[in-house]
């Protein structure tokens, strides 16, 4: 079984349009998993109402507010599906989508060094979101399509489910938002993804969505947490991504300026100290221009 995974939250007027994708889907054993994190409208309703119907597998849960990567968590721990596939609420999926990423998880579910499987997304005017990749069937760690092949866009994602719950995303009281880059790019010390250059979901981007909250406090709190687990991991080594490597800390510094969050103390060791103070001018130079941006 695939376990088809959406983190929800005040967006239950967008669900049907989800719902009917999954309707027209090749005969494929899935389920629908549902988190709502903490939703205040008719999420609830809306979902039983699918449920009443019988017409797929769905599987509902309510938690209270925590921010998209909490609901991924709390997701793994719920999935009965070997691979987890990520579908956002305000995403819907092709008609074979379902089916292509199982014939795909055939071939890498046995194979150790395979995590998951990428595919394309399109926005819904047609035009592709990012980049297609080099070829079909592409083997990579899923960080080299972006810092290696200076490739961009986001793309369909779905895990092995028992290698997720290997790579929690990292919580904190107050944070709602994480990079989804501090699990995938992390698993990709260890394990390459398969690439599928077929389009698999269409996408829109929504006025009340993550991606126009850049200068609101929140969001900026995410981002220092985010900057400072990919530090405390190293997830981008010096020696082999050195421009990304000291970008992390320079962005660290400004978003702990921006938030009066002081990470400085946290940081593990003398070395990464000494590196976060050596750029803290230039991240002070950024913060004098941001600070009265700010949206609390």
């Amino acid at each position: 079984m695939i376990t088809v995974f959406t983190p929800t939250y005040n967006r239950g007027y967008l669900l049907k349009q989800l719902y009917e994708s999954l309707l027209i889907q090749k005969d494929v054993d899935f389920e629908w998993l549902i988190v709502d994190d903490g939703s205040t409208d008719n999420t609830k309703t809306i979902v039983q109402e699918f449920i009443n119907q019988e017409k797929i597998s769905i599987r509902y849960f309510y938690k209270p507010n925590g921010g998209k990567h909490t609901a991924i968590n709390y997701g793994v721990q719920k999935a009965v599906g070997g691979l987890f596939f990520i579908v956002d609420s305000d995403d819907f999926l092709t008609e074979n989508a379902v089916f292509l990423k199982y014939e795909a998880w055939q071939k890498i579910k046995d194979n150790d060094k395979i995590a998951g499987i990428i595919g394309l997304s399109q926005f819904t005017n047609g035009n592709l979101v990012g980049d297609a990749f080099l070829k079909e069937n592409w083997q990579i760690p899923f960080v080299d399509y972006y810092l290696k092949y200076k490739f961009n866009g986001d793309k369909s994602v779905a895990f092995k489910t028992e290698i997720m719950k290997q790579y929690p995303f990292p919580e904190k009281e107050g944070v709602r938002y994480v990079f989804e880059a501090v699990v995938w790019h992390e698993m990709s010390k260890k394990y390459d993804v398969l690439c599928l250059n077929k389009v698999i979901q269409l996408k829109e981007y929504l006025e009340d969505g993550i991606t126009d909250s850049s200068y609101k406090l929140w969001y900026l709190k995410s981002m220092a947490f985010s900057f400072y687990n990919l530090i405390d991991n190293n997830t981008y080594p010096f020696l082999k991504y050195p421009n990304k490597f000291i970008w992390n800390f320079i962005c660290l510094a400004i978003n702990s300026l921006l938030t009066k969050e002081n990470y400085f103390w946290q940081l593990k060791g003398f070395q990464k100290k000494a590196i976060y103070l050596f750029f803290y001018p230039r991240a002070y130079f950024s913060f004098l221009r941001m600070r009265n941006k700010i949206i609390i």
